[in-house]
């Protein structure tokens, strides 16, 4: 998440990157014929460059996957983040996609048996006298019985954002969609582009637009999409258009079945208002900078003069919802 970028006037801030991984290539799994799995982690770079106060904030639902992401991440090793050449340290979050071999690609395809299930929930879904209920109990099934690798994560992503849309819960809509762009070389052509559309302007309607801001540049940057200039103007335009209205202030997000929630953040004082369930803390993961509030967030807190490339880390009870409100004055 981190980017090159200007320091206040003077100072010139250097991205952390990684030098080195000393994850080895595991064998397959032999569990249930081998699975797959995707985690997303937050995590602080110290300014040796090692790896600390790793969170997985986000998975795909089986608990060694947990394991194996903090692992994954303990074993990198970075060149610091860098203000004027002087090591600091800085926040990453890092969408992680386990498979068999830990390779780094998916050998998997699609089996008979998912695709079977997976169109029966599609034509289910588009039926006008849908039974949402029933079709919840078949999506939950088939990600149970007949997921097991990074293509059907994919698809079963994509399933659940159309259920959750119809459902309208459309903050997992937004993050199923999130899901099923993260996982965007697994997907036909055609579902990745409704996907990433969608993404994009459920990530403008709950204020979150350094996503979209990442949304659009992804946008113009995957095979096969083939973005015209003008369509990408649209979607830019579209972007400032949302930034300009009166609840750009507001930014609005969930908390994970893991109980926590991550995203790069960029306003400087803000409040958390928590509209269901219970947040037990907030954390600030800046360049630099780091501090993590257990009281006090529900009133204000301020970003320090001069922090950049800022994650806010949210946890609290597992499907918690609340507002980001920046305040201006």
């Amino acid at each position: 998440m981190l980017s090159a970028s200007s320091f206040g006037n003077s100072k010139e801030v250097k991205a952390a990157k990684i030098i080195k991984n000393a994850n080895k290539v595991e064998d397959a799994f032999t569990s249930r014929g081998g699975m797959e799995g995707w985690t997303r982690v937050s995590y602080i770079i110290d300014k040796d460059g090692t790896t600390k106060d790793i969170v997985v904030f986000d998975y795909s639902g089986k608990d060694r996957y947990v394991t194996k992401a903090t692992k994954l991440v303990k074993n990198l090793q970075y060149s610091p983040a860098l203000i004027n050449d002087k090591p600091v340290t800085s926040a990453q979050i890092l969408f992680v996609k386990h498979t068999y071999s830990e390779a780094g690609h998916s050998e998997g395809s699609v089996t008979p048996a998912f695709a079977k299930e997976y169109q029966a929930i599609i034509d289910a879904l588009t039926s006008p006298s849908a039974n949402m209920p029933s079709i919840k109990i078949s999506i939950d099934e088939l990600v149970e019985d007949h997921t097991k690798n990074l293509n059907e994560h994919a698809l079963a992503a994509w399933l659940k954002s159309i259920y959750y849309y119809k459902n309208e819960d459309f903050l997992e809509y937004m993050r199923q969609s999130q899901i099923t762009v993260d996982l965007y070389e697994y997907l036909p052509i055609a579902i990745l582009a409704k996907s990433t559309v969608n993404l994009f302007q459920s990530q403008l309607y709950y204020g979150n637009f350094k996503g979209a801001s990442e949304t659009l540049a992804r946008m113009g940057s995957v095979d096969g999409l083939n973005l015209s200039q003008q369509t990408h103007q649209q979607f830019a335009d579209a972007l400032k258009a949302s930034k300009a209205t009166e609840s750009s202030n507001v930014t609005k997000g969930q908390l994970s079945s893991l109980g926590a929630w991550s995203q790069a953040y960029e306003f400087s004082t803000f409040k958390v208002d928590v509209s269901q369930g219970s947040v037990d803390s907030v954390e600030l993961r800046c360049n630099d900078y780091q501090q993590k509030y257990v009281e006090g967030w529900e009133n204000q807190i301020d970003f320090p003069a001069q922090t950049s490339d800022c994650i806010l880390l949210i946890r609290g009870d597992a499907g918690s919802t609340f507002d980001i409100l920046e305040i201006t004055s």
